[in-house]
């Protein structure tokens, strides 16, 4: 069975950093600036392909939960931002997707695991909440040349291209559009931050861009009420006509 990520990763978390900022904007020319970025990914070739891929290779399935185990629970003890966790994610379900396989690899998934998590929190935490490079030898009992090593490589198969978009960043866009509520908007924006962690395991969800992810989740955790099809159809008519196409058809 799946392990729910959302609930552990909760269940972890010393302090939820993510309840003190918000991600995103509630402008659409911050919105078009994210969907940019999430064509430029696609047409670097970083697009996750991991669902049709374990096709053939089913043993990325096991790596793939190795590495997500090690980020959730090595993210928890660091006390690092949901998004952070996310972003780590994102990068193994790319790498996976892209490297050369020659035979299968079991034992990569811890490490691979770490390194994305350093990377992700480099780019994500604050200077002085970035965990020590110690701290991730400690534990997970990876040497920090071995992370190190991880990292330079996962940075490489990117081609240096480490900024990926998340469905967390476009909550506070989505909220203003699908949230009526002022009063339930923060407890509307929790919500739909545990239901985009919750997906973690589901590598089809994962799949899925950004956007789309964000629009789902945010919809639900606005909108509890939402019960038929029409029901959500009429809220994404709501969206501005370009992106409609983009959002139901993904």
């Amino acid at each position: 069975m799946a392990e729910d990520w959302g609930e552990i990763f909760s269940g972890l978390l010393r302090i939820d950093n993510d309840q003190l900022t918000d991600y995103g904007e509630d402008n659409e020319d911050y919105v078009e600036s994210m969907l940019t970025k999430e064509d430029t990914i696609a047409i670097a070739g970083l697009t996750n392909r991991l669902s049709s891929r374990t096709t053939e290779h089913p043993w990325l399935h096991q790596v793939r939960h190795t590495a997500i185990h090690h980020i959730v629970h090595t993210g928890g003890r660091f006390g690092v931002r949901k998004i952070t966790v996310y972003a780590a994610v994102i990068y193994v379900d790319r790498l996976l997707s892209s490297m050369p396989i020659v035979v299968e690899r079991f034992e990569v998934g811890k490490l691979l695991g770490v390194a994305c998590l350093f990377l992700a929190a480099e780019h994500l935490e604050e200077y002085e909440d970035q965990p020590d490079l110690s701290d991730y030898e400690y534990f997970v009992e990876c040497s920090a040349r071995s992370i190190t090593n991880m990292r330079n490589h996962v940075v490489k198969q990117f081609g240096g291209i480490v900024k990926f978009v998340t469905p967390i960043h476009f909550i506070k866009y989505f909220l203003s559009k699908f949230c009526r509520d002022f009063s339930r908007k923060e407890y509307a924006r929790f919500i739909t931050v545990e239901i985009i962690m919750s997906i973690l395991g589901d590598v089809r969800l994962m799949s899925l861009r950004a956007f789309v992810v964000g629009a789902a989740a945010t919809l639900l955790g606005s909108n509890p009420n939402i019960l038929t099809e029409q029901m959500i159809r009429d809220e994404i008519n709501a969206l501005p006509t370009n992106w409609r196409i983009s959002l139901v058809g993904n």
